[in-house]
């Protein structure tokens, strides 16, 4: 394994920072919640960020902070399906196309994960809120413990081995088929 700075993946993969922080957005706009800035991209840390006003409500909490592994999962099968079935299955690494979907595709799903901050904004407003249900904070702890984890894991690339392993998941089903 090899280090490579956070920025410089995050400037190379910057369709999906964008995808990323339009999800928390998206997110924000449906649970009603208002935003008061948006920068989808920059070239400083953190190289996107969503400011919206702070919620109580558990729901909108967890979904505003873990909408974008639904959302850049769910876009990047969406985008990198068509050229990992013609990279992976038919070897046709000529069309430009292809290419240019599969790293779309490929930077949605290598930001999928949620943030520490998001991380941070969950233990916050669920886990030591006092009027949070005992339940509530029992099934989203685990969550918070695998955005941590996500997150050191970036380190050893685990970003990128969740990308390549559900790049993979529609091309095999597809061969099954």
């Amino acid at each position: 394994m090899f280090f490579v700075p956070g920025i410089i993946v995050s400037v190379v993969t910057f369709p999906g920072v964008i995808i990323h922080e339009l999800a928390h957005q998206i997110f924000c706009r449906l649970m009603r919640v208002p935003v008061y800035e948006v920068k989808y991209f920059q070239f400083s840390n953190p190289c996107g960020y969503v400011l919206h006003e702070a919620t109580q409500d558990p729901l909108k909490t967890f979904l505003i902070s873990t909408g974008p592994f639904l959302i850049n999962t769910l876009i990047g099968m969406i985008i990198l399906s068509p050229a990992a079935i013609d990279l992976i299955i038919f070897k046709d690494y000529s069309n430009p196309l292809n290419l240019l979907l599969g790293w779309i595709g490929f930077s949605a799903l290598m930001h999928a994960f949620p943030s520490t901050g998001d991380a941070k904004v969950l233990v916050n407003n669920i886990l030591k809120n006092k009027n949070v249900n005992v339940l509530v904070k029992l099934i989203v702890a685990p969550v918070i413990g695998l955005i941590y984890v996500g997150a050191i894991g970036s380190v050893v690339w685990l970003d990128a081995i969740y990308a390549a392993a559900i790049a993979m998941i529609i091309p095999n089903l597809f061969l099954l088929f």
